[in-house]
C-alpha cells in the first residue's frame, strides 16, 4: 500500500492490484493499455496489451493512468511489451488540474547552488495604510485627493514589491498547473532530475507571487531551442500547497462558467 500526499485533508490511496487495467503514456498525445503484473510501494511492472509502436527505452519517464490518479514513473528496463518501472511520484487528475496563461519564469539551478525556501510574496494590500472614515469636519475633494493618494502609494509598493522578487520579468506562458507540479514550455534545456527555480505569478487581486523549486520528471524536445518541462514540486510547504489549490478551483469554475456561456 502506498499513499500520496493529502490534498486538503484527504489522503489519496495508491494501490495498484495485479491483474488491474490501466493506461500508459510516453506524451500527452498517445497513450496504451497494459496490465499490471506486480506493483509494491517503489516499483510497478506492466505488460502492454497493444502493439506500442514508440521506442520505450531506460531512463524513459512513463505516466501510469489508474482511475483518478497518474503514477510518474521511469522505465528501468523495457522489452517493448513488459516494461519495470520506479515510481516518482503520483498526482490526483481531477479537480486540482488546470490549463491556464500566466506570467511565470522558471531557470535550472546548479547542484552546488543553494536553494532559496519557497515563499508567497503578496501584492501590496497593507490594510494598515487603508484611510480611515472621515469626520464631519472633513472637506469632501480634500478627502477624496487624500484617497486617490493613498491607492496610488499602494500600487507604487506593489510594484516595487513584486519587482524586487523578480516576478514582473517573467514572461506570460501556457502552463498546466496541479497541486503538485507545473508542465511548462522554456527556452533553456534541463534533464530529468535538474532542479528548477519557478517564479509564477497568480492573477488574483492583489496579484500573488509563488516562488517554487521543481524537479523535472519529464523532458519534451520541441525544436527551435523549446523545450517543454513536466515539474514537480518539491520542499513546498502546505500553505503554498494551499493557494495553488484554491487558485486552480476558482480558474476550474471560471472557465467551466466561460464553456456554458458559450454554449448558449
Amino acid at each position: 500500500m502506498h499513499f500520496c500526499r493529502p490534498l486538503l485533508g484527504e489522503v489519496l490511496r495508491l494501490d495498484l492490484n495485479t491483474g488491474e487495467q490501466v493506461f500508459f503514456r510516453l506524451s500527452e498525445a498517445t497513450r496504451y493499455s497494459a496490465t499490471i503484473l506486480t506493483a509494491n510501494e517503489k516499483t510497478l511492472v506492466i505488460r502492454a496489451n497493444e502493439e506500442v509502436p514508440e521506442k520505450i527505452a531506460k531512463g524513459d519517464q512513463l505516466i501510469i493512468a489508474a482511475s483518478e490518479t497518474d503514477f510518474y514513473t521511469e522505465v528501468m528496463s523495457s522489452d517493448r511489451s513488459m516494461m519495470s518501472l520506479k515510481r516518482l511520484w503520483c498526482d490526483r487528475r481531477e479537480y486540482f488540474r488546470v490549463d491556464d496563461v500566466f506570467p511565470v519564469a522558471c531557470r535550472k539551478i546548479k547542484a552546488e547552488a543553494a536553494v532559496k525556501k519557497s515563499k508567497i510574496v503578496c501584492g501590496y494590500s497593507d490594510r494598515s495604510t487603508e484611510l480611515a472614515m472621515p469626520d464631519e469636519f472633513t472637506h469632501p475633494q480634500l478627502w477624496k485627493m487624500l484617497t486617490d493618494i493613498n491607492n496610488k502609494m499602494n500600487l507604487i509598493l506593489e510594484r516595487l514589491s513584486l519587482q524586487g522578487e523578480g516576478f514582473l520579468q517573467a514572461e506570460e506562458k501556457k502552463v498546466n498547473l496541479s497541486a503538485t507540479g507545473l508542465s511548462v514550455t522554456i527556452g533553456e534545456k534541463a534533464e530529468v532530475g535538474d532542479n528548477i527555480e519557478i517564479k509564477m505569478l497568480l492573477p488574483e487581486y492583489p496579484p500573488l507571487g509563488i516562488l517554487a523549486h521543481g524537479e523535472v520528471v519529464r523532458v519534451e524536445d520541441k525544436g527551435n531551442g523549446e523545450y517543454e518541462l513536466g515539474l514537480h514540486f518539491i520542499d513546498m510547504d502546505e500553505d503554498i500547497r494551499d493557494e495553488i489549490i484554491q487558485y486552480t478551483l476558482k480558474r476550474q469554475r471560471e472557465i467551466i462558467r466561460t464553456q456554458r456561456q458559450q454554449g448558449k
